[in-house]
């Protein structure tokens, strides 16, 4: 296959810290993008100053619309059929291009996503995220209908675009109703272990609970007392002991408090719009 022109999107929001890091990674991709933006859902610190400063082009929302209309517009804004994402928290190993690209050999596959590990940083909230949420001491192998994830992709915009683009109200699990969608489409979504994505940004103790409620929560933020109890036998069988058994206590609470932050957040959510 000849290799394709690509667009590469940064999606950010107060993300100052990390988005010239992101860039770097995305212009030293060992096959070169053709185009380079970042998407920003109206930030309030220098993120744009700084992208526009390294000669991006910034697209910005006037009001914070939400992870779902940030990637759909996106996938609008870009020049051409590859599309590149590499979330302004995370950089991308620079063979990550020449790794994904031949995926797209077959006319089949829609996306390809990377696994996301982090730096050395050795804080106790960064290695709960580590081996809870990145799950950085699996071995996972290559899935080719796996549940989407856009921390660091390369996507077909044909196929995105005609299962309905992702889905503009969501403001988390847009990646995985989009993948859903592909699949059911008939489409195939590749996850390769071998294309790497590394988290920089460091978490506090709520961003991670956070996140950790983002990833797991579904878009519906179901949540039912037996599920919640679930999740609480979870903690302490599985996640709990995952800690102790890396010689790591001071991540138990972590653990043990997670279920229950999933389950009022989501409760709350959903009791606040029914009113």
């Amino acid at each position: 296959m000849s290799t394709p022109r690509i667009s590469a999107c940064i999606p950010c929001f107060n993300n100052a810290a990390t988005i010239a890091r992101a860039m770097e990674s995305i212009r030293a991709q060992s096959v070169p993008v053709a185009e380079l933006f970042v998407l920003d859902d109206s930030s309030t610190d220098e993120s744009c100053s700084i992208a526009e400063k390294i000669g991006a082009r910034v697209i910005r929302h006037e009001r914070n619309l939400g992870r779902g209309a940030v990637r759909a517009r996106a996938m609008q804004e870009a020049a051409h059929e590859m599309v590149l994402s590499c979330d302004s928290a995370n950089t991308l190993a620079n063979d990550f291009c020449e790794r994904a690209l031949p995926w797209f050999e077959s006319g089949n596959v829609s996306a390809v996503f990377g696994r996301i590990s982090q730096g050395p940083d050795e804080s106790v909230i960064t290695r709960w995220r580590g081996r809870h949420l990145f799950k950085v001491d699996s071995t996972l192998p290559v899935n080719r209908h796996a549940a989407l994830s856009t921390w660091g992709v390369l996507m077909r915009r044909s196929h995105v675009l005609s299962v309905g683009n992702f889905d503009a109200a969501l403001r988390h699990s847009e990646d995985a109703d989009l993948g859903g969608r592909l699949l059911g489409a008939g489409y195939e979504v590749v996850f390769d272990p071998e294309l790497k994505v590394t988290a920089i940004e460091r978490n506090t103790l709520g961003q991670v609970l956070e996140r950790y409620w983002r990833w797991y929560a579904g878009k519906d933020e179901r949540v039912t007392w037996k599920g919640y109890l679930k999740q609480i036998v979870y903690s302490v069988k599985v996640m709990a002991l995952m800690d102790l058994r890396a010689l790591d206590p001071v991540c138990v609470p972590i653990s043990l408090v997670s279920p229950h932050y999933q389950f009022w957040r989501s409760f709350l959510r959903r009791r606040k719009r029914d009113l």
